[in-house]
């Protein structure tokens, strides 16, 4: 077969139909062209036109002269044009026809799919029809361009493992923050703004934790929730880093700091080794 689908191919107009123009390959192949998918071009027989080949709903081969973003085994950015519950979801590939980027790709947990409007990196194959395959962070050749330590540098969340997230910038440089470095659950697509923390030979890392004033309320307000709960907590300074983290899911270094704001604003007391709240009348 020499109609390559997923690629633009030259092909010859054959003849033009009511709603559709033959066209044809230098094997004699033929397939259809409907009106709407000329790109508002006039065509005339024998023309030799650029025909995207793609499969429609049905399965049928079907062409268009609108020019796709991606060609299969091409790789670059997609955005997501629509969402389906248990399917996946469709990205936009620049034709009439969205294409699916599977659940098999994005995992069961549906809060970490992208939304609409967002965008992945992905690479486009044939199947039984045209479908976007995520392109895993292992198979991403960055550009390793040079950052400064402490730089804010924007991407999009690319990969998502035990270790933590891989953030994809917009020059194809991957910058992984591990979960120590978060305090919030992203997803895939999510635009983000990592701030550079470390560089070693295998590439940069990076954090997604805000400023430490930022996070230090956030984390203290986490702690007096728990406190107008509970009235009284066996946990200070003192206890130790694993207890802390099963807790309130803090460092110990997070914690002190978010109890001694607590602490400085008088809405905690420390008494044989306890932590209470404050009453109001006191």
């Amino acid at each position: 077969m020499s109609l390559e689908i997923g690629k633009i191919n030259q092909l010859k107009v054959k003849r033009k139909t009511d709603i559709s123009y033959l066209l044809q390959s230098t094997d004699g192949e033929e397939v259809f062209l409907h009106v709407n998918e000329t790109d508002f071009k006039t065509l005339e027989p024998n023309e030799i036109v650029s025909a995207f080949l793609y499969l429609d709903f049905k399965g049928r081969l079907a062409a268009t002269l609108k020019s796709p973003i991606l060609q299969v085994d091409e790789k670059g950015f997609l955005v997501v044009k629509s969402v389906t519950p248990k399917l996946g979801v469709f990205l936009d590939l620049g034709i009439s026809k969205d294409i699916l980027l599977s659940k098999d790709d994005l995992g069961l947990d549906e809060s970490l799919w992208p939304r609409e409007g967002e965008k992945l990196f992905v690479t486009v194959k044939v199947k039984s029809k045209l479908v976007a395959k995520l392109i895993p962070v292992s198979e991403i050749i960055s550009n390793h361009h040079v950052y400064d330590i402490g730089e804010e540098v924007e991407g999009i969340i690319q990969g998502i493992s035990s270790i933590g997230y891989f953030v994809l910038t917009d020059n194809l440089d991957l910058i992984l923050v591990k979960k120590s470095n978060t305090r919030n659950q992203y997803r895939y697509g999510e635009k983000v703004k990592v701030k550079i923390t470390y560089q070693s030979k295998k590439g940069y890392e990076g954090s997604l934790i805000e400023s430490k004033e930022v996070i230090r309320v956030d984390d203290s307000k986490f702690i007096l929730d728990y406190l107008k709960k509970h009235k009284q907590m066996p946990y200070t300074s003192d206890t130790d880093s694993e207890t802390i983290m099963e807790v309130f899911g803090l460092s110990r270094k997070a914690f002190k700091r978010a109890l001694g704001l607590l602490y400085k604003k008088r809405l905690i007391k420390f008494i044989d080794g306890k932590t209470y709240l404050v009453s109001d009348n006191e």
